[in-house]
């Protein structure tokens, strides 16, 4: 799911081309820059990869600015991960269908959707054999997802509109996983006839499966 964070971070596709030329950013932008840099390399390099000196470069900063913010790449990592786990609550519209719908329609379609279906993707991998990027994963962004689905889903059991017997992580699983599979469609280019409507689509095949 999108966040007003993810957005903020990734408001233009990411460069490829060559760092940007060496200068001194203004003071207060210049954590700004470094978590702008690092999840660009992030995203291009992967973890493993990126290094705190190509951070430093793509910043345009050097690499004690970085250091004196920073000390390690997972110090780096976690306030990535942190940033973008600034989500806040769906707001209630009334019904879970137009909760889901809403839910759904800010990630589909929206101008950083396939930005963040490569920092998803790239994730993904980083993190599979990696304990310490899984912890920060699940705690920064996971769980907090995890509860803002939680509560949206709740309302509707409040409202008697969930059916009897589908308990609320199953549910969640029901909405999530449909917008994990367009992030993939969307980034391996797969051959999908996409219709125009499909948030409203994708709505009315959840609530087939979970409201009553």
């Amino acid at each position: 799911m999108a966040s007003s964070t993810t957005q903020g971070l990734q408001n233009k596709e990411i460069q490829t081309k060559s760092p940007r030329p060496r200068g001194r950013p203004v003071s207060g932008s210049v954590d700004r820059a470094l978590v702008d840099a690092a999840l660009q390399e992030f995203i291009l390099r992967g973890y493993h990869a990126m290094s705190m000196e190509s951070i430093a470069g793509r910043a345009g900063v050097s690499k004690v600015s970085l250091y004196r913010r920073w000390s390690s790449k997972s110090a780096v990592t976690a306030e990535i991960f942190r940033l973008l786990s600034e989500t806040k609550a769906v707001e209630d519209r009334g019904s879970l269908e137009a909760d889901i719908r809403s839910l759904l329609e800010q990630s589909i379609g929206s101008p950083s959707a396939k930005s963040d279906a490569k920092m998803l993707m790239r994730t993904m991998g980083e993190i599979s054999d990696n304990p310490e990027l899984l912890a920060l994963y699940r705690m920064h962004l996971l769980n907090p997802r995890m509860e803002q689905l939680r509560a949206l889903l709740e309302r509707a059991r409040a409202r008697k509109e969930l059916r009897s017997g589908v308990s609320i992580d199953a549910a969640c699983f029901m909405v999530a996983g449909p917008l994990f599979l367009y992030y993939l469609t969307l980034l391996t280019g797969v051959n999908a006839s996409l219709p125009r409507d499909l948030a409203r689509q994708m709505t009315q095949a959840i609530l087939d499966g979970v409201a009553k």
